[in-house]
């Protein structure tokens, strides 16, 4: 992954950097580099309490609405002098309350977040605090206190020269709640003119409509005027290895298939991207859109020089430089494992999930659905995490998609020899294995405090905790390729994302509801458990006997584990974007932050992973 940024010597350096990042959408940077420089912070006040205020809005963008609340409650502990910032601090309070009503339906948080924006109001007067009053009090049926306060706000602001995109979105909102859609509709495609490339602001604009729907079904109409970005996951085939029998993107129709991708992407602006990096389609791809100024985030599938001996150097000495180029300009890198490639395809497929699990997280944060846009040849087999594999597993969790027929281009673009590259060959050549990784969802964890125990208690402590475990896997019905045990520590391999996530959850209940104060432990003892997900090797241990998982990604499981904290389960990017892919319904990952690893094992982004709460009712009332 691309290093975070280090943050600025001063605070008003850093409010600047915290701004810009949210403004182009980077909420988890955000999150990252305002955490980064309030390290050491004792006083939110003055810069350090704007900076905090962005820390937490940054939070409630990213997913990570616990991190968000935490940091709400500092600031709460603070007399702020500067009355706006106070009331931002009330209506970011409100938001969550209502991010939790939108999850729940759970009445309580709707007359929270009721209660918040109308505080925010009387601190700080703001129609923008008012709009929000308003439409929650439509969801919870006081329509005429909706109507009074929408048409107060109408009175008050006026769109002038100097006007922001929230200002043409809030008299947007006040006209939708009064019930006049052409109006509303209008003032909602000036907001998103203004607002530009801030995605994160038409974000919040397009979940409010959304949230709105459930009572006026116009706002899904004015819905139509604030597009979100086109979160835009790639798959394409290599240009034509010399050694390839049969054409399926020889060189010479590099060109035609630039123009077929140029007229596509040109529909699709503005495009945030995700794709690996390979000579041919990828690299197409990315430089398309760095050409048009958009945002690239490319995914390796393990270590660089590698990728380049297999991906790239077949194509030609200039495709190289192509690759070092693109990887420079782009947003971030992320490598999926950064051990070699060693023959084994997986690892494509383990960077196509994470593309498409990436994906989906961010498109989560822009209120939109993903694409995929395919270069491919379907007329002809494709290989284990090649474009074609990736367009089946998109398939069929019925995402939207667009293919560019690369058949129908070669059948007619008039081929015109290029020169042939000699260049000199890439020097490294990665071995082959006989037995290649596949990937796996991997759980470690342990009892924090359980070695501290007094002699007496181990018996009771061990045959407890232990008997949870199978217990937890009878109740999920779930059966683990491995598992093993050794006192209060706990090692598991699961053949899917969805059953690692379950166990966990129901292991991580079983011990919660355990009275350990009866073993001699505090009351709050607990399990922490860390989950990843990546390729693995996989033998039969010759000294027990049965199925053996073991590599670099094992390693950095157990390196999870001890930072947890107890009663939580985290999970790595990875399992977060492999979960996302899948589109499971059942489970949530809320992200934590960038952190250090156990041993000096590097740093990782952590997301906590939870249930997803079940609405009261079923509907948004």
């Amino acid at each position: 992954m691309t290093p975070a940024l280090t943050p600025p010597l001063t605070l008003a350096a850093a409010l600047h950097e915290v701004r810009d990042l949210l403004a182009t959408s980077q909420n988890l940077a955000a999150v990252e580099y305002a955490h980064a420089a309030l390290r050491g912070v004792l006083n939110l006040e003055g810069e350090a309490a704007h900076l905090a205020y962005l820390y937490a809005l940054a939070s409630a963008r990213a997913g990570a609405p616990g991190s968000a609340e935490r940091m709400l409650e500092r600031l709460a502990t603070v007399n702020h002098t500067d009355a706006a910032l106070a009331a931002d601090i009330e209506s970011l309070a409100g938001r969550l309350a209502k991010d939790a009503f939108i999850e729940t339906g759970a009445s309580l948080h709707l007359q929270t977040a009721i209660t918040a924006y109308q505080r925010a109001d009387r601190i700080f007067p703001s129609v923008h605090a008012r709009i929000n009053a308003a439409s929650l009090l439509r969801l919870a049926g006081s329509r005429a206190e909706a109507d009074a306060l929408a048409r107060q706000v109408q009175r008050e602001i006026g769109l002038h020269r100097g006007a922001t995109h929230w200002d043409a979105a809030t008299v947007g909102e006040a006209a939708l709640l009064l019930c006049h859609l052409d109006e509303a509709c209008q003032h909602y495609r000036d907001a998103h003119r203004r607002a530009g490339r801030r995605f994160g602001d038409i974000a919040s604009m397009r979940r409010q409509l959304q949230m709105l729907g459930g009572v006026l079904p116009e706002a899904f109409t004015a819905l139509r005027e604030i597009p979100g970005p086109t979160v835009l996951a790639f798959s394409g085939h290599m240009i034509d290895s010399p050694a390839r029998p049969t054409p399926r993107f020889p060189a010479c129709i590099e060109d035609a298939v630039r123009g077929a991708m140029d007229s596509v992407l040109d529909t699709l602006l503005p495009i945030i991207g995700y794709s690996q990096a390979a000579c041919g389609g990828d690299l197409l791809f990315c430089e398309a859109l760095l050409a048009r100024e958009q945002e690239v985030n490319i995914v390796l599938p393990f270590s660089r020089d590698d990728f380049i001996a297999q991906s790239v150097v077949h194509a030609g000495a200039s495709w190289v430089r192509r690759f070092e180029r693109v990887l420079a300009d782009a947003m971030t890198v992320t490598y999926a494992t950064k051990e070699r490639y060693l023959g084994d395809d997986s690892l494509f497929e383990h960077a196509a999930n994470l593309i498409q699990g990436m994906a989906f997280l961010r498109a989560g944060e822009l209120a939109v659905e993903p694409q995929m846009l395919v270069v491919s040849d379907r007329t002809q087999t494709g290989a284990t995490g090649g474009t074609l594999a990736t367009l089946g597993t998109w398939d069929a969790q019925q995402n939207s998609h667009i293919i560019i027929d690369l058949a129908a281009i070669r059948a007619s673009a008039v081929a015109v020899p290029l020169a042939s590259e000699t260049g000199q060959p890439f020097p490294l050549q990665a071995p082959t294995i006989a037995a290649g990784r596949t990937i796996k969802s991997l759980l470690f964890a342990d009892v924090k405090g359980s070695s501290r125990l007094p002699e007496e208690y181990f018996p009771l402590f061990f045959t407890t905790f232990l008997g949870l475990i199978p217990k937890s896997l009878r109740e999920t019905a779930i059966t683990p390729l491995e598992i093993s045990s050794r006192g209060d520590g706990l090692y598991a391999v699961f053949g899917t994302p969805e059953e690692a996530a379950e166990f966990a959850l129901t292991l991580s209940e079983a011990v919660g509801a355990v009275d350990w104060r009866a073993m001699g432990l505090p009351d709050d003892t607990h399990v922490r458990i860390a989950l990843h997900a990546g390729p693995v090797f996989s033998a039969l241990d010759p000294v027990t006997n049965t199925l053996a998982h073991y590599g670099t990604h094992v390693t950095r499981a157990a390196r999870v584990e001890p930072i947890v904290v107890p009663g939580q389960v985290l999970v790595t990017e990875a399992f977060a974007a492999l979960l996302a892919a899948r589109r499971d319904a059942t489970f949530r990952c809320d992200f934590v932050g960038t952190e250090p690893l156990a041993k000096g094992y590097g740093v990782a982004r952590l997301y906590r992973l939870r249930r997803k709460a079940r609405r009261v009712g079923g509907s948004v009332l």
